[in-house]
């Protein structure tokens, strides 16, 4: 089984489908059909997110697909771009009328879980979905201590200017969040 494949693209609308179809390949090629319409229609919604975010900002900066399968079997899509500023989530459905608005709502309803990574190097962010399980809701990262710590000690480090501590720090951070948000087991 394939168990990562990544894309990196312009952040331009016509690489949209170009995101949809290798997500698509990764979960034939895995034979994990079963998730095909909801991870291809919620990495359509990741990818336009982001592309639309480069595109209000004037970020040049190439988008990242990333489609991995965890070691329980999950799929978890991540969208790098790097616009500044986070994606705002709307609480109420948009008017029919409306062309945009829905992209978050979708990610919420569809996902497993899901959410935005800020802890990279430099402007931008990156929008994580994962399809296969149903994590513990006491598992978000919105509320972990954890998190906290270790984000607070990687801005420290980045304030240092220590570039081996900048990255002791994120790759604290990263495996944190991968290991107590992604890979845990619900109970």
């Amino acid at each position: 089984m394939t168990t990562t494949c990544s894309l990196v693209f312009p952040p331009h609308p016509a690489w949209v489908r170009a995101a949809r179809e290798t997500v698509r390949t990764m979960l034939a090629a895995a034979r994990r059909t079963e998730l095909t319409d909801t991870a291809v229609a919620l990495t359509s919604e990741a990818v336009t997110n982001a592309v639309n975010a480069c595109l209000a900002k004037g970020c040049t900066t190439p988008v990242t697909l990333c489609a991995e399968w965890t070691g329980r079997g999950h799929l978890r899509v991540l969208v790098h771009d790097g616009a500044s500023g986070l994606p705002v989530r709307q609480h109420a459905t948009p008017p029919p009328e409306d062309e945009g608005g829905r992209g978050l709502l979708l990610i919420d309803r569809g996902a497993d879980a899901w959410g935005v990574c800020t802890h990279g190097p430099g402007p931008g962010k990156a929008m994580w979905f994962l399809l296969g399980a149903r994590p513990a809701k006491d598992r978000s990262p919105a509320a972990c201590n954890e998190c906290a710590a270790l984000e607070s000690a990687r801005r420290k480090a980045v304030t240092g200017g220590d570039k081996d501590a900048v990255v002791d720090a994120t790759v604290a951070v990263r495996s944190h969040f991968r290991d107590a948000h992604l890979l845990r087991r619900p109970r």
